[in-house]
């Protein structure tokens, strides 16, 4: 069973060691609940020993989305499946103000998201995205208050 680490790699969006304990303990439910999801084959989730998710600035993030998936600018989180999350501090602050939640509770759907993702979840069709945005809310709901 893999274990989820998150690590504060920005200064842009103050992110308190309270709030990175607490999203390594959601996180590690949220797993679960993504284990039991699983689409496509299951994805390699089931597989991995760890999760790391990386909290980082838009700049780095932009620098990821260009390297890895040729897409320039900033994104709100970026999955790899070797069992890697990148997610944007800054991204989260924005879209947070945007549709009135907490960057906290927008850092966790980030996350969510991304363990979806490994569990085979993908978002590029329409008829996908719908199921994974429905699985995502019923996650999140359940391990951030």
């Amino acid at each position: 069973m893999a274990s989820v680490e998150v690590y504060n790699h920005q200064s842009e969006v103050g992110v308190s060691d309270v709030l990175l304990g607490r999203l390594v303990g959601c996180s590690g439910v949220a797993l679960d609940m993504a284990l039991c999801n699983e689409a496509n084959g299951g994805g390699v989730l089931g597989g991995l020993d760890v999760v790391e998710v990386s909290i980082v600035s838009d700049d780095v993030i932009a620098q990821v989305h260009d390297d890895f998936m040729g897409i320039p600018g900033a994104t709100d989180v970026i999955t790899f499946a070797h069992g890697e999350i990148v997610l944007s501090a800054e991204t989260a602050q924005r879209n947070a103000a945007e549709y009135g939640v907490d960057v906290e509770k927008e850092m966790m759907l980030y996350i969510v998201h991304g363990l979806l993702h490994l569990a085979g979840h993908e978002d590029y069709d329409a008829g996908e995205r719908e199921v994974m945005e429905r699985i995502q809310v019923c996650i999140l709901e359940e391990v951030w208050e």
